[in-house]
């Protein structure tokens, strides 16, 4: 008996000095931090612009339109990097994370600053820190929110929850660029200017959902071309007033595509109980020489 009891725990213990013999293959650090050249290069001139604007606002030499065309310089290699790495297909978890820490810096921090070092110039100091502070903490939510939702592949890759952060940078620019680069120096207009900000604030951690260019395929392709070319050339020329109209077009884009685009229920549902009225008639029709 005592062999067999023996025998029996040497069977059991086997299995165990196997278990605690197996390693977990970890992944090497070379692979988790792969680095692509290009798309990289992009995501540090997103926050080299970033970094100049910064100097600008609360440098010396103050220049809040030179700080602004930094900003738009900095959502174009914002564009770049991203475009660059689908189309290399050189995408990584890496990368991502990389620019979401610069989009961070360049449209949430450099942005709230200007916020408040523009808006609120001639008093009401505290409101301007908790007003900045509060766009600069959605827009931090907002980049959160957007890396879980992509890992988790949530929702299509054409489509934004909530306004995107460079978007809601250039909120904020335009309406610098729309006032000249003077700041409101009463009370209704730094009141207003508070609520604008919010208003951006709220619309970046709401589930509005936005459209975006990535999976855009254009019938044709000539215009797409002269469109595009329209379009920066009209930066170049008239950054003033292309700024906050392309930004104010696409802020309002989602209540658009309501009110144009979508589909109607009703419709839709008659077309389906069309169908299936035809359907059954076909069904319960005789057939020849029945």
């Amino acid at each position: 008996m005592d062999r067999d009891n023996s025998r029996e725990g040497n069977i059991e213990s086997k299995p165990l000095t196997k278990m605690k013999r197996r390693r977990i293959s970890k992944p090497k650090i070379s692979t988790l931090t792969r680095i692509s050249f290009l798309p990289s290069l992009f995501t540090m001139l997103n926050l080299f612009m970033g970094y100049k604007a910064l100097i600008y606002i609360i440098g010396p030499k103050q220049n809040f339109k030179t700080a602004i065309y930094y900003i738009m310089a900095s959502v174009i290699m914002d564009g770049f990097d991203g475009t660059i790495a689908r189309l290399t297909h050189t995408e990584s978890n890496f990368g991502m994370q990389l620019d979401s820490l610069v989009d961070a810096v360049t449209f949430g921090l450099v942005t709230s600053i200007l916020a408040f070092e523009w808006g609120f110039q001639s008093g009401f100091t505290q409101i301007g820190s908790i007003v900045s502070f509060v766009f600069l903490s959605a827009g931090l939510i907002r980049l959160a929110r957007f890396n879980v939702f992509k890992e988790a592949q949530a929702f299509p890759a054409n489509i934004f929850i909530g306004m995107p952060i460079p978007t809601a940078a250039l909120s904020i620019c335009s309406v610098v660029l729309l006032f000249g680069g003077k700041p409101p120096l009463t009370r209704t207009g730094i009141l207003f200017f508070s609520l604008y900000v919010l208003l951006i604030s709220l619309l970046m951690i709401s589930n509005v959902k936005y459209r975006t260019m990535k999976k855009f395929v254009a019938k044709n392709s000539l215009r797409t071309l002269f469109l595009l070319a329209l379009i920066v050339g009209c930066l170049v020329i008239f950054p003033d007033i292309t700024i906050p109209i392309l930004t104010f077009s696409y802020m309002l884009s989602p209540l658009l595509f309501y009110l144009f685009f979508r589909k109607p229920k009703n419709t839709e549902a008659s077309g389906g109980d069309k169908k299936t009225e035809s359907l059954l008639v076909t069904k319960t029709a005789p057939k020849d020489g029945s």
